[in-house]
């Protein structure tokens, strides 16, 4: 039992976010501690009843910021992820058995079948990318670095294989090979970054960035009595985000990063009168009309995002709607990434958000169409279907919120020549929690699996930048909710990785080629190289 509740205090609280020493922690160690105590369990139903307990629980515990969400479906949708990962590490644990424990092909296996069943959830409705045991490596600086070469996935085979041979080492007294395997991904990171740096100190060329944190309230928590109502209150908002933008008035300013679907609207909607428009600018910036980029009776939110690009003479990308009507009708709509160049209107491109949320922007089956209509939520959104790398200050590529825990999907942007990796975020819907740390996180391993810096603009935060090496350049103050923008000076220098180049598909062939060993090689093998050797249990 003390073993049980000790593993679960540290792999439980074992992330970065949480705690950096009670990460690295639940990496070097917590989970042997819970492989040491199943062993004293010979009943498989009950091994596998008490492991999807503890494992479950793990997961409740991680994804508790779910409960901060202010409508109750959620709790169903926290509950379904802690039975799924509960029930995958449940299965993992049937396998570990004092002779598996003996037998590192075996233990090789047993990492390779958890990395694939981590990497199985991202296929579950939108997925489920959220706490790969292989984050808990990531809290210091030297492993983050061990996933330029097999993504996360390969951290989370690495944090398995290595518990299960540390717990080979308690029970065999031999501790050579564990403790060698667990200092490969500190000795890499160190020579990682060693010899990065001093390319990144040659390297002298920075983008000149401004993120602009809205703080806005989430809109479908308000009610209003009329449309003129609504426009007055939108408006307001971008009074609200102009302000806090007010501040880098003057300087050189490459690009300029707004949230995700920052107002409402959609883009290019001329909703807004001309004279209303003109007096916001006027009060928050002065006379900008030689700036506008043409004269409406009304006007849309593509007009003042392009007036932008077009006074501070920067790149602008913003987070808005983008609707696509047939016959007056709405027929698809998008969450959209737009991106804005400069005294450019005929220039203006979007990319598409290819992960939906889902009951928050997809609605996946008829009768949870039913639960959501409670709430409010009556439409979905279109998924979008390709990256897009926007001619940028430099080659940049977009995500648009949680898109950004997918490392597929970045590598998408790198592969299509992106220098830098741009997110818009909006984790407002959470206030209060431990998710824009957790999603923070995840950013900086994007950057260094595929060797660029990072910069990501959120409603409520974490806003801030990432250097290649996953170093953070600048952030606003992660508790700060209220509307800001940062300027920061980010060092371009990338590198190619060998993530960036491959993917997933080494670590997850590999996977398949250690479970699949035992049936591909014949069992002479394992005798002659006196990996089956056998050996008196202890």
């Amino acid at each position: 039992m003390f073993l049980f509740l000790i593993s679960f205090i540290i792999v439980a609280f074992g992330q970065p976010a949480w705690n950096e020493w009670v990460s690295l922690m639940a990496s070097l160690g917590g989970f042997a501690l819970f492989f040491k105590a199943i062993l004293e369990i010979e009943d498989l139903k009950k091994r596998c009843i008490i492991s999807f307990l503890w494992y479950g629980g793990i997961q409740a515990i991680q994804l508790s910021w779910f409960l901060s969400h202010p409508y109750l479906y959620i709790i169903g949708v926290l509950l379904f992820c802690a039975v799924l990962t509960g029930t995958q590490w449940g299965i993992l644990s049937i396998f570990v058995t004092p002779q598996a424990i003996r037998s590192i092909p075996s233990l090789l296996a047993l990492a390779g079948g958890w990395t694939l069943l981590e990497w199985s959830r991202l296929f579950v409705l939108s997925g489920l990318p959220f706490n790969p045991v292989g984050l808990s490596l990531t809290a210091s600086i030297y492993p983050l670095q061990f996933a330029s070469i097999g993504g996360i996935y390969g951290l989370s085979f690495w944090v398995i294989f290595s518990n299960l041979l540390l717990l080979r080492a308690w029970l065999l007294r031999r501790w050579a090979i564990a403790l060698f395997t667990f200092a490969i991904p500190f000795l890499y990171g160190f020579i990682h970054l060693s010899y990065h740096q001093r390319h990144f100190d040659e390297e002298k060329k920075t983008l000149k960035i401004v993120l602009v944190q809205s703080g806005l309230p989430i809109e479908e928590n308000l009610r209003f009595q009329s449309a003129d109502e609504v426009r007055h209150f939108v408006l307001n908002e971008w009074r609200h985000v102009l302000s806090a933008l007010k501040k880098q008035i003057g300087k050189k300013i490459d690009l300029i990063l707004f949230p995700e679907y920052l107002v409402p609207y959609g883009t290019f909607h001329e909703i807004y009168p001309y004279e209303e428009v003109e007096k916001l600018f006027k009060d928050v910036f002065g006379d900008l009309s030689q700036f506008f980029p043409s004269k409406f009776t009304r006007v849309s939110n593509a007009f003042i995002a392009q007036t932008l690009a077009n006074a501070f003479n920067s790149h602008v990308v913003i987070g808005l709607e983008h609707s696509i009507y047939k016959d007056q009708h709405k027929a698809e709509s998008f969450s959209s990434a737009f991106h804005f160049v400069p005294m450019r209107e005929d220039l203006i491109k979007r990319y598409d958000k290819r992960i939906l949320v889902p009951m928050g922007e997809y609605i996946p089956f008829s009768w949870c169409r039913n639960i959501a209509a409670r709430y409010g939520i009556s439409g979905s959104f279109t998924c979008g279907t390709q990256a897009v790398v926007f001619d940028g200050p430099v080659p940049f590529g977009a995500s648009i919120c949680y898109e950004e825990l997918y490392g597929n999907l970045m590598r998408d942007n790198r592969l299509r020549g992106a220098e830098l990796l741009v997110n818009l975020t909006n984790d407002g819907w959470y206030p209060n929690s431990m998710l824009p740390r957790q999603h923070f996180d995840h950013a900086r391993l994007r950057s260094v699996e595929n060797g660029i810096p990072l910069v990501r603009a959120c409603n409520t935060g974490v806003t801030g930048a990432i250097d290649s090496l996953g170093r953070i350049v600048d952030i606003i103050d992660d508790d700060q909710l209220e509307a800001d923008s940062l300027y920061i000076g980010l060092p371009l220098y990338h590198y190619h990785t060998l993530y960036s180049r491959f993917g997933d598909f080494p670590v997850l062939a590999l996977s398949l080629f250690f479970i699949l060993t035992p049936f591909i090689l014949p069992v002479s093998f394992f005798r002659v190289s006196g990996l089956f050797a056998k050996r008196t249990t202890p």
